[in-house]
């Protein structure tokens, strides 16, 4: 019986893989944007303030943070912001009930721990850090 060693690779691979599937998730909800009528008409009805800012400001967080979580790039800044809106979709579409709204709740977990962990080590930032890292040591 072989013995399996998860030491090696394994954990950045799965890191990477939901990195790269949370964003390519949140990007698909992200393209509203260019077809965003329909969540602005929700917003107004739901008498949320400043719907056009607001609708265009979470559509806009979404595909550009989806953008930057599926390359790893500047992942601790993406998604606290990331965060917001998904508490912003838990309070209006779920209103306010992370069980009616799992899906968004769960968004925002994930965006926690990438808040926490970090992008891994195959990301643009693990790329980024390594290049200054070197460039300090030469100095």
């Amino acid at each position: 019986m072989a013995i399996i060693n998860f030491s090696g690779n394994l954990p950045v691979l799965g890191i990477t893989i939901i990195r790269v599937f949370t964003g390519w998730f949140i990007i698909r909800y992200g393209l509203e944007l260019f077809h965003i009528d329909g969540l602005l008409d929700f917003l107004k009805k739901e008498k949320i303030p400043f719907p056009v800012f607001t609708g265009y400001a979470a559509k806009i967080i979404e595909f550009v943070g989806g953008i930057c979580l599926i390359l790893g790039l500047f992942t601790r800044w993406v998604t606290p912001p990331l965060m917001v809106v998904m508490y912003g979709v838990i309070y209006t579409t779920a209103h306010g009930t992370i069980f009616e709204g799992e899906f968004a709740f769960l968004f925002m977990l994930l965006f926690g721990v990438f808040w926490i962990i970090g992008a891994g080590k195959w990301s643009v930032d693990h790329l980024l850090a390594n290049r200054v890292s070197k460039k300090e040591k030469i100095v």
